[in-house]
């Protein structure tokens, strides 16, 4: 039976894993969503990977020869726990496969747990437990926060797991 697993990839080589897995057989799903890039004063959007530096690889671990994934061009590792590659809930995959639109691409708003205006509490760093108000999510997986510190309003940006709801 197929199962789901997580193959860690090596840096920007999302694609060429991918691509070499799919030649070797494997189901693999890479997630990927629309994101803006600023260079050299142009604006462009491109495809990212939701999970950069990480794939899902369907494999039948009673047929596949799911070693030959630790040798392909682009990946780094398969992640393994007890000597067995290590499982994703099916629901998971299916999850976002669900979410995807007509593209094929996840849209990172369906992902944003907040709205403008909801309040969070900070749980790591210079900040921790101050309560801040949520403004939106950056394309990196960053938060952008307004913060009331010292009698004045601060933006902060943070990391998505650094916050929780207050």
């Amino acid at each position: 039976m197929k199962q789901w697993f997580v193959v860690h990839t090596q840096p920007c080589k999302e694609s060429v894993a991918q691509k070499h897995l799919f030649e070797q057989g494997f189901e693999v799903y890479m997630p990927r969503f629309k994101k803006t890039r600023r260079h050299a004063r142009k604006v462009e959007e491109i495809l990212a990977p939701l999970f950069p530096r990480y794939l899902f690889v369907g494999i039948d671990l009673e047929v596949d020869q799911w070693r030959s994934v630790q040798g392909t061009r682009g990946v780094s590792y398969l992640l393994v726990q007890n000597n067995q590659p290590a499982t994703v809930p099916i629901e998971i995959i299916q999850g976002l496969k669900d979410q995807e639109n007509a593209e094929g691409l996840v849209s990172i708003d369906d992902l944003i747990f907040f709205t403008k205006g909801d309040k969070v509490r900070v749980l790591d760093g210079a900040f921790k437990d101050y309560v801040a108000v949520f403004e939106k999510m950056d394309d990196k997986q960053r938060v952008q926060l307004l913060l009331s510190c010292l009698g004045r309003e601060v933006n902060v940006s943070l990391p998505l797991h650094a916050v929780e709801a207050a």
